[in-house]
């Protein structure tokens, strides 16, 4: 019978009495195992090493007095249960009623540090609540040549998954200069731990999915956020990562679809790009157009105009001879169906590179968005007389708009030619547009200064060619007067009374 010894970390420093001796390690159970077993002869010269279940070491070992820590090694796979594991760091605060654990309060790579000072064994684990280990077995230790290794095990859509056995000294060496988890110089990637589903919430586009987030209160590190538009349409097989940034992840050509962190909340204040950290994902997702509404007055035009745009876009719609500007606005909001429509207008002509396909950036507050329009009696190209997506829900709580409508509530610009201005058609058309335009720069230059817009009120004021110029000239002196004669500006917004100041200079 041999000698026997609990391993202490070496293969040769033990008091042993017979040529032969065993090594065992409390972690392993031997009820089965074979002690009588003799080493052949042409084997002698060779540690013979038993394995477990799960490498080829066990720290099970039948050593000779002749070895050295430089003998040759003879391996017997399999032969030996490993029982017992190393401690578990088990991370909360991922979903509720977690009860049992470790907080986390941002990364695993930040945890991963708290928990190395947290014990003094050589190896842990690392578990998250969100997975499902009810056929883990915490007993694996890495095979030989991968103890320094960072062992991760994937989830089922992400190699950046939620658990981990580490390497405590060597993690605590190397974090001294690693600035992020996946930086750690080895690191060996498992087959999937089962990850639970998500919650799924909705947004609607008019409202946007910032202000669905900063009101929502969340039960889970992570959830989805998904257009009421496409809540039909399957989720991304995508199960989002918290080693080192904890990111919005945001799926789709227009991001209809958002996997968000808990964190984002505190920092969206009026649109996502609040938040730092952000991730683009391709995913098919189906978009339904937004709404085309043709919106005309009293314009010689307007039967034409619309027959071609209705022709070339059947989903086309249209307000006609509603008096008042924001009522016509009003109207064509309620005949939309859509959260963003689309307003066309008879003084211009479509680009013909434009093709009304254009969708709201999720991401950003809900606004209006104007396209540029190029004016062809002098030469101005910028949002004036261009197609204008509106924002369904700001358009109907105009009640009482400034001197414009659309820039009385939030909007932004898209750097897309939509149209040509062709308001220069008649006198009437071309007097009324120079003359509100020249009101409105002025008004908004007084506000803040700028300089395109002081350069482009110079060019009304100076620059016209083609017909009806002079009326564009004479509407853009009466507009710079009416402005510096200190009556209520909103005057100009009225076509009635607008009609009149023409019809004085046009006797």
């Amino acid at each position: 019978m041999y000698d026997q010894f609990s391993y202490n970390g070496t293969l040769t420093d033990y008091p042993n009495k017979t040529d032969w001796y065993w090594i065992t390690h409390s972690n392993n159970d031997y009820t089965k195992f074979n002690f009588d077993y003799h080493v052949p002869q042409w084997e002698s010269d060779c540690v013979q090493v038993f394995g477990d279940q799960h490498a080829r070491d066990s720290h099970t070992y039948l050593v000779n007095t002749r070895h050295s820590d430089d003998s040759p090694w003879q391996f017997h796979e399999h032969t030996v249960t490993r029982t017992s594991s190393v401690p578990v760091f088990h991370a909360t605060n991922l979903r509720p009623l977690e009860d049992q654990g470790v907080r986390m309060f941002s990364n695993f790579f930040n945890f991963i540090k708290r928990c190395c000072n947290k014990t003094d064994a050589d190896y842990f684990w690392v578990t998250a609540s969100v997975c499902d280990y009810s056929s883990f077995d915490f007993t694996w230790h890495p095979d030989i040549g991968e103890e320094k290794f960072v062992h991760a095990w994937t989830t089922q859509d992400s190699q950046y998954g939620y658990t981990f056995f580490v390497p405590r000294q060597e993690f605590v060496k190397q974090s001294q200069t690693l600035q992020k988890l996946e930086w750690f110089e080895y690191i060996k990637y498992h087959s999937e731990v089962p990850v639970n589903q998500l919650p799924v919430n909705t947004f609607t586009l008019n409202k946007g999915v910032a202000d669905a987030i900063k009101n929502h209160t969340f039960t889970h590190h992570y959830e989805w956020f998904i257009e009421d538009s496409v809540q039909d349409q399957s989720l991304p097989n995508f199960t989002p990562a918290r080693w080192d940034e904890v990111n919005i992840n945001c799926f789709g050509t227009h991001k209809q679809m958002l996997l968000v962190p808990r964190e984002a909340k505190s920092f969206i204040i009026d649109q996502v790009y609040d938040y730092p950290a952000i991730i683009m994902h391709q995913h098919e997702i189906l978009t339904k157009p937004n709404d085309i509404i043709f919106i005309s007055y009293d314009e010689s035009m307007a039967e034409e105009k619309y027959k071609e745009l209705k022709q070339n876009y059947p989903r086309t719609k249209r307000v006609h001879g509603v008096k008042g500007q924001t009522q016509a606005y009003h109207k064509a909001a309620e005949i939309s169906d859509t959260d963003y429509f689309f307003a066309v207008f008879p003084k211009l002509d479509i680009h013909v590179e434009f093709n009304f396909e254009y969708q709201p950036d999720r991401l950003h507050n809900p606004c209006h968005w104007i396209f540029n329009s190029y004016n062809p009696v002098n030469g101005l190209k910028y949002g004036h007389e261009g197609i204008i997506l509106y924002n369904k829900k700001l358009v109907l709580e105009t009640i009482d708009p400034g001197i414009d409508f659309t820039m009385s509530k939030p909007h932004d610009f898209v750097d897309i030619m939509s149209t040509t201005m062709i308001f220069n058609q008649e006198p009437w058309l071309a007097w009324r547009t120079a003359f509100r335009e020249v009101v409105k720069l002025n008004y908004f230059n007084s506000q803040k200064f700028d300089r395109d817009t002081q350069e482009r009120l110079h060019i009304w004021r100076t620059i016209a060619q083609g017909q009806n110029s002079k009326w564009v000239l004479q509407g853009a002196e009466d507009g710079q007067r009416f402005f510096e004669s200190g009556q209520d500006l909103k005057l100009s917004y009225n076509f009635e009374w607008l009609k009149n100041e023409f019809n004085k200079v046009s006797i």
